[in-house]
């Protein structure tokens, strides 16, 4: 889709770009209005003395023969020219090539304005486009390199403008959708991955197997930069699309993981159940399982189904310890988040019994005091409630031993903090356990709990 109404303002700093802002709006591109020549002038004298020197294994002299400069392509364009305009075409390639190693440098050296400076002097040599354009791409990929989305979407636009038809177009406009979404442009950057779709049927050279590798690429981008903008409706359209194709086997099981994403987030929950489980049981050590285990559990209790998510959490737990052949931290991620998120929510709804056995489980997964002291401290309070004194005290003297082991050196005020809560709660179980005994000795016997009767006016023991 080429953008036309250059009159039109565009809404962001990348939409100016588009129109020719910037870099290619007026002074690099400025042949194309007239020639600063004493610019240019300038860039050729820099130029020859780059060229000249002595020991470049790159340096290219720019005599009337032409010797060194860059060789021809295949399909010749110079094969009907005279010599006399072959060599002028050879000299003026050499200054071309020339002006791009000094742009590249100056790209590599940050110096903005002296790699403008180059670039406009590449413009302007009398040089058809198609002789231009290895040049002008190198600099976009330097770009790339540099992690500067913006100049380099620059360069591929005007090259774009220049090269509609060009056999390279389809993967210049894929290249583009992703650095737009880079920049945060995700409408221009669907636009880019849609006008892939669309060049590859009018460019002429490309054979079938190119047309499928950049058209499926593009239809994932496009998918995914959906997803990204929360638009999980037509993310998931293009997902199912692309799994009626021929995925191969690395594809098809994160397509198929974030086809039921999308269901997921379009809330969709029983859907989501149908796909995740699918995925989980076909694919149970994909890098993307252990999400989809999360996904899952989260959907099977927002159904009503705790049971089930509860048993789900545990796997997921399980699975990570005996399993190592997939990305590990990614495993534990998730591990952590679903645990976490489902004890403390447990813990909430007085569900202790539930929570303490998560919390159990994840103390296990790291040894470090701060990951490890706060969920056995839960834990101390799962006890507590569940009233098992004596597994609570283990909890709590755990923290407080191991915290011995900081003794000169300093702890964390966090950890600190959390240390002093564990004595103090350690100390109340205490009091409460001699308190009891102290009692029941006076007493002479065990104290009972008071039960009601259905009669008001009694009180047994």
């Amino acid at each position: 889709m080429r953008m036309k109404r250059m009159g039109q303002k565009p809404k962001d700093l990348l939409g100016a770009v588009v129109f020719g802002a910037a870099l290619f709006g007026g002074i690099v591109f400025a042949a194309e209005d007239g020639v600063d020549a004493k610019r240019v002038g300038q860039a050729k004298e820099e130029l020859q003395k780059s060229l000249t020197k002595d020991g470049g294994s790159d340096a290219v002299k720019l005599d009337a023969k032409g010797d060194g400069a860059a060789a021809a392509k295949p399909e010749d364009p110079a094969a009907e020219m005279s010599p006399a305009e072959k060599r002028e075409r050879t000299t003026k390639l050499g200054e071309v090539q020339g002006f791009l190693d000094l742009a590249r440098k100056a790209i590599e050296e940050k110096k903005e304005e002296l790699a403008s400076h180059y670039l406009e002097s590449i413009a302007n040599i009398k040089l058809s486009d198609a002789d231009k354009k290895d040049a002008l791409i190198s600099l976009a990929e330097a770009y790339e390199e540099k992690k500067e989305p913006v100049k380099a979407i620059q360069i591929y636009e005007k090259v774009l403008k220049l090269l509609e038809n060009d056999g390279d177009a389809p993967e210049w406009l894929f290249r583009l959708g992703k650095l737009y979404r880079e920049t945060n442009s995700m409408t221009l950057s669907v636009n880019r991955f849609y006008a892939v779709l669309n060049s590859v049927v009018k460019v002429s050279g490309r054979g079938f197997e190119n047309y499928v590798a950049i058209t499926r690429k593009a239809q994932r981008e496009i998918a995914d930069t959906y997803f990204i903008m929360g638009d999980f409706a037509q993310a998931q359209k293009f997902y199912n699309l692309m799994l009626r194709s021929d995925l191969s086997e690395e594809e098809k099981p994160l397509i198929m993981f974030k086809a039921g994403h999308c269901t997921f987030m379009r809330d969709d929950m029983a859907a989501a159940m149908v796909a995740l489980e699918k995925f989980i049981r076909e694919y149970p050590g994909h890098d993307a399982a252990p999400e989809a285990r999360y996904l899952l559990a989260v959907a099977q209790r927002a159904q009503g189904r705790t049971k089930e998510a509860y048993d789900t959490v545990l796997d997921l737990l399980r699975y990570q310890r005996d399993k190592k052949d997939s990305d590990p931290e990614k495993w534990i991620f998730w591990q952590k988040k679903a645990g976490n998120e489902f004890a403390n929510d447990y813990y909430q709804r007085a569900d202790f019994v539930n929570a303490v056995t998560i919390y159990q489980v994840l103390s296990t997964l790291n040894e470090a005091a701060d990951w490890r002291w706060p969920i056995v401290y839960q834990m101390g309070l799962c006890f507590e409630r569940l009233r098992l004194e004596p597994r609570a005290h283990e909890c709590y003297k755990h923290i407080t031993e191991s915290a011995k082991k900081f003794a000169g050196t300093e702890m964390p005020k966090s950890l600190e903090i959390l240390v002093q809560m564990a004595g103090w709660r350690d100390g109340q179980l205490d009091w409460s356990r001699k308190s009891g005994s102290t009692l029941n000795s006076l007493l002479g016997a065990e104290i009972k709990p008071i039960t009601v009767n259905p009669d008001p006016g009694k009180v047994t023991r």
